[in-house]
């Protein structure tokens, strides 16, 4: 298995794609921290978050492992979410 750890800071990218003809409905991004209890970054993250996907520079991440949710809309109402865990090691 390949080594998958990162170093913060870290540019945080998401791409979306959507399908046929939709796009993507910007109101319905949400990014959760999932933890107990959950934390929601997308206020943090609304000025990186456009149609294509979300664009995070540097983000400054405490080193551990953490479950990302990602949920996102298109414009004809059809939702997916992906989940990603990030291990994050000392700078």
């Amino acid at each position: 298995m390949a080594d998958t750890s990162i170093k913060s800071p870290v540019d945080f990218k998401v791409a979306f794609d959507p399908r046929g003809d939709s796009k993507v409905d910007l109101d319905s991004v949400h990014v959760v921290y999932i933890k107990s209890p959950f934390v929601d970054l997308t206020p943090r993250l609304l000025t990186a978050i456009s149609r294509t996907g979300i664009n995070f520079f540097s983000a400054e991440i405490p080193s551990g492992t953490h479950q990302i949710r990602v949920t996102v809309k298109d414009t004809d109402g059809r939702e997916t979410n992906s989940l990603f865990t990030l291990v994050v090691v000392g700078k």
